[in-house]
């Protein structure tokens, strides 16, 4: 009874309380690593888009309301030259979220009996209807992924993203095995396994394997979250990892990389090289941007000033350095505009390149600092909301980006300001990313760290009287 209580008292922060705050740290036996990532795949698949919708469903909704929501009515359809329709019109084609655009006869969806159905909030400028088909029942899939996935497979991958592929899987398999590759030199007893925490098999999957192989204790880290939330970290992807293991072998958080110093290093590393470029007296405004939520308790907002406050202080630095007009931020890229944040109490994305195009500055950069890898958020749709800033962004531009070992580097122009999108940590910035994966974990197989920033000098060519500060 008392832990139920507590459970309750608690909420969604049981799991950092319970699981992570106070847990021993301590290795049993032989040590098995799983490293996890969300898991956005390079080509569209409807799954990882239901399983995230559906978790996003089942965190923040009681069931009761949970149950409308994901109702499965029949088969969702989008007009991908209209998918953020909030009144009905009539479509000239329909897609559906397996990207086809024919019902299960061959027969156009345009063609058959279909549907209007307005959003749930006409309010909320990002919700958008959606069409429904009946005919054949219901199609196994609630009506609300459906439409989700549909805006996704026929705008984004059908007329957005050219290479119909998107960089974030690719580009964090590059940090896993660069960093397994470095710990087994020093660790080669310990296990490793890549895993995406938002698909329950992945990560059972690792956890059997792992067991299979004689792990006496389990680390989890995940090493896409730069700041350990409590929708995708405590109050999820944690005590997944607990239900898996089932008590047949100790488990072990790592901490988020954000804590990391080297993870901080990546933003500075680019926001060097984003002003070398530029005039010495040039007024430049920076935006660190970060992902945004939405719920009133959230141990992210705790965690958070532990990676922010020493890059904005490092930073600052930086630009103290320059001759011209220098100034920074924090931006939420959702969840600050003025539906989810009425008060104003967070500064949204879009409105700090306001305020940078409204003061005059020459250049606005923006780093987008809890993401390691492009995915569809980025590149699309954080993009239409904060973009519309500059006249000559149009969301109907094809995003292309072919060569994943650079930054996606965006450049926009509104009066005398130039906006600069520095993209991510990739490519000549991976290093740092790795060396905070590495720096985490070594922390936990090994309590003796003197090794770590000595052979991470060999390994990326560092020396130890280099700082990127």
């Amino acid at each position: 009874m008392i832990e139920l209580i507590r459970r309750w008292r608690l909420g969604k922060q049981y799991g950092y309380e319970t699981l992570f705050k106070n847990q021993d740290t301590r290795i049993k036996g032989k040590p098995g690593v799983i490293l996890a990532e969300m898991g956005m795949p390079e080509r569209y698949e409807f799954e990882f888009y239901k399983n995230y919708m559906l978790h996003v469903f089942n965190y923040s909704l009681p069931s009761f309301i949970r149950k409308i929501v994901l109702a499965d009515k029949g088969i969702a359809l989008v007009n991908p030259k209209n998918p953020l329709a909030q009144e009905a019109f009539r479509p000239d084609q329909l897609v559906d979220c397996k990207g086809s655009h024919t019902n299960h006869e061959g027969v156009p969806y345009v063609e058959c009996d279909v549907a209007w159905r307005p959003p749930r909030s006409t309010k909320n400028p990002w919700d958008h209807g959606h069409f429904i088909y009946q005919a054949e029942g219901k199609s196994g899939a609630p009506d609300v992924c459906e439409k989700t996935g549909a805006k996704v497979a026929g705008w984004y991958y059908g007329m957005l993203i050219p290479e119909k592929k998107v960089a974030w899987r690719h580009q964090l398999c590059m940090v896993y095995h660069e960093s397994v590759a470095e710990l087994k030199k020093n660790f080669p007893h310990a296990e490793f396994c890549l895993a995406h925490y938002m698909d329950t098999s992945s990560m059972r999957k690792s956890v059997e394997r792992l067991l299979a192989l004689g792990c006496g204790t389990i680390i989890y880290q995940c090493f896409s979250n730069p700041v350990y939330s409590d929708f995708e970290d405590y109050a999820y992807s944690l005590p997944l990892i607990h239900h898996l293991v089932n008590s047949r072998a100790k488990v072990v958080c790592a901490d988020q990389l954000g804590s990391q110093s080297a993870m901080r290093k990546a933003y500075l590393h680019m926001v060097k090289d984003q002003l070398a470029v530029l005039p010495e007296d040039a007024s430049i405004f920076i935006i660190l941007s970060a992902h945004g939520h939405p719920f009133k308790r959230e141990t992210y907002d705790m965690r958070a000033p532990e990676y922010r406050d020493p890059l904005t202080e490092s930073v600052r630095r930086i630009l103290n350095a320059r001759a011209g007009r220098c100034d920074l931020t924090w931006s939420y890229d959702e969840f600050a505009d003025p539906y989810w944040d009425p008060k104003n109490r967070r500064t949204e994305t879009l409105e700090a390149y306001r305020y940078a195009i409204k003061n005059g500055y020459d250049y606005v950069i923006e780093f987008p600092t809890e993401s390691p890898a492009e995915s569809t958020d980025l590149m699309i749709f954080h993009a239409m909301k904060k973009f519309i800033a500059f006249s000559d962004y149009d969301r109907d531009d094809p995003v292309q980006y072919t060569d994943w070992e650079q930054p996606l580097v965006r450049t926009y122009h509104e009066g005398k300001t130039t906006g600069i999108y520095a993209g991510c940590p990739v490519g000549p910035y991976r290093r740092h990313v790795v060396a905070a994966v590495v720096n985490s974990i070594a922390g936990l197989l090994d309590r003796d760290q003197s090794w770590i920033s000595s052979e991470l000098s060999i390994v990326f060519g560092v020396s130890s009287t280099t700082q990127i500060e």
